[in-house]
C-alpha cells in the first residue's frame, strides 16, 4: 500500500508540472501553427486533440494476500490407560474413518477382573431381591434393604469402570481423517495422557492469512474468495473466520477460508494467495499522462463533447496501478483527450482525431 501511496504522489506532481508547462507552451501561436496545411492551404482554427474513445469497466476491488493452508482439525490422541501396543490398524499417512481403529493394547488381566465383577454383580443382585422381599414381609428393616442396594450399585459400578476401561485399550479415530505424526508402534509401552497419534483433518482446508487493519472492516464470514496454489491453480472458498483482535505484532488479523479438498490433493503448510472480492464499480482504467489541473487546481481529464467542445470534467482515483490510474465519477462512455490537453480550455472548439487507446487492465485489483 506504500507503494500505492507513492506512484499516486508521483502521478500528482507530473500532472502538476504539465499544467504550469501549458502556460507557457499553450499560446496562441500554437493554435496558429495547426491553421495551415504541409501544403499551405488553410485550414480549420481549431486545434486539433487526440482523443480515445473508452469506456466504463466493471471493476472489482479485491483484497489480496499471501496466505499458507493448514488442517481444518488437528487432534493428538492421548492414552486413557495404560499397556503395551499390540495391534496397528493404520500407519502413518494412510486415512481413517470416523470411530474406526487406530491401535489396541494388551488386555493383560482386565478380561479376567470384569468376569468377578460381573460375578460379584450378580451375588448382589440376589442379595438385594432377597432382601427386598423379606422387608416387605417385615422381617428386615428399611435399614439393611437400603445397605443391599447401596452393594448392588456399586457392584453395578465396578462392572461400567472395568468395561470402560477395556473399551480405552482400543485408539479410536474421533473424524475421518489421515493419520500423522506421533504414532506408536508395536511393542510401544503406553501410560496414561501419553500420545498414540496425531490425525488431521484436511477436507476441508483451511487457507489462513493475514489482513491489514485498513481492509479488515471489508472482511466479513461467509464471503466467497479464491486461493491460488503455488503450482497454479485455483479453488473456490468461503470465509469461516475473522479475528476480533489484531496480532500485538503485526496488527493484522487471522482471516481463514475453507477450501473442498475431497481429493486431498491440497496439504498442509502450502503458500497459497487469497483473494476476496470486497466491491464492485464501474470506472476508467488511464494512463496517468491524461490526468491534468484546472484552473482551481482540481484533479480531472479533459473530454470532447458531441458538440467538438472542451469540457473538464473532475475525477476522483479510486485506486492505483503500475500501468495506470482507476477513475471514477465519469459518465460510461467518453471521448477523452490524450494528446492536446494541455492546450486546450474549457469550452473551446477543438478538432478531434480519433486513435485506438492503448491502456488495458485487468478488472480487480
Amino acid at each position: 500500500m506504500k507503494n500505492k501511496s507513492i506512484i499516486t504522489a508521483a502521478i500528482l506532481v507530473i500532472v502538476a508540472f504539465g499544467w504550469i508547462l501549458s502556460g507557457q507552451f499553450g499560446s496562441q501561436d500554437s493554435r496558429n501553427a495547426n491553421s495551415v496545411t504541409d501544403q499551405g492551404k488553410p485550414m480549420s482554427n481549431h486545434m486539433k486533440v487526440r482523443v480515445a474513445e473508452i469506456e466504463a469497466i466493471l471493476r472489482t476491488e479485491t483484497v489480496k494476500v499471501t496466505g499458507r493452508t493448514e488442517a481444518s482439525r488437528k487432534v493428538e490422541l492421548r492414552a486413557e490407560t495404560q499397556g503395551q501396543v499390540t495391534k496397528l490398524y493404520v500407519q502413518r499417512g494412510e486415512r481413517v474413518e470416523e470411530n474406526k481403529p487406530i491401535a489396541s493394547l494388551r488386555a493383560d488381566d482386565r478380561p479376567a477382573k470384569l468376569s468377578e465383577a460381573r460375578a460379584t454383580l450378580r451375588q448382589r443382585q440376589i442379595e438385594y431381591t432377597a432382601a427386598l422381599k423379606l422387608t416387605e414381609k417385615g422381617f428386615r428393616s428399611e435399614t439393611e434393604k437400603a445397605g443391599a442396594q447401596a452393594r448392588l450399585d456399586a457392584a453395578r459400578a465396578v462392572v461400567e469402570l472395568m468395561e470402560i476401561d477395556i473399551a480405552r485399550t482400543t485408539f479410536r479415530a474421533p473424524f475421518e481423517a489421515i493419520i500423522g505424526a506421533g504414532h506408536v508402534e508395536v511393542g510401544d509401552y503406553v501410560k496414561v495422557g501419553d500420545v498414540t497419534a496425531t490425525i488431521v483433518d484436511l477436507d476441508p482446508m483451511l487457507v489462513v492469512g493475514d489482513i491489514n487493519e485498513r481492509h479488515i472492516a471489508h472482511i466479513s464470514k461467509n464471503m466467497p474468495g479464491k486461493i491460488t496454489l503455488i503450482d497454479g491453480s485455483t479453488r473456490k472458498g468461503i470465509v469461516r473466520y475473522v479475528a476480533a483482535v489484531a496480532d500485538p505484532s503485526t496488527r493484522t488479523y487471522r482471516v481463514e477460508m475453507t477450501v473442498p479438498n475431497s481429493d486431498l490433493s491440497i496439504r498442509d503448510g502450502l503458500t497459497a494467495k487469497i483473494e476476496i472480492p470486497i466491491s464492485t464499480a464501474m470506472a476508467h482504467f488511464v494512463t496517468p499522462s491524461v490526468l491534468t489541473l484546472n484552473g482551481d487546481g482540481m484533479l480531472g481529464i479533459k473530454t470532447v463533447e458531441p458538440d467538438n467542445t472542451v469540457k473538464f470534467r473532475m475525477v476522483k482515483i479510486i485506486a492505483d496501478d503500475v500501468d495506470g490510474v482507476w477513475l471514477g465519477g465519469l459518465p460510461d462512455r467518453i471521448r477523452m483527450i490524450t494528446v492536446g490537453q494541455e492546450f486546450v480550455i474549457d469550452g473551446e472548439t477543438v478538432t478531434p482525431i480519433v486513435s485506438t487507446p492503448r491502456i488495458s487492465a485487468e478488472t480487480s485489483s
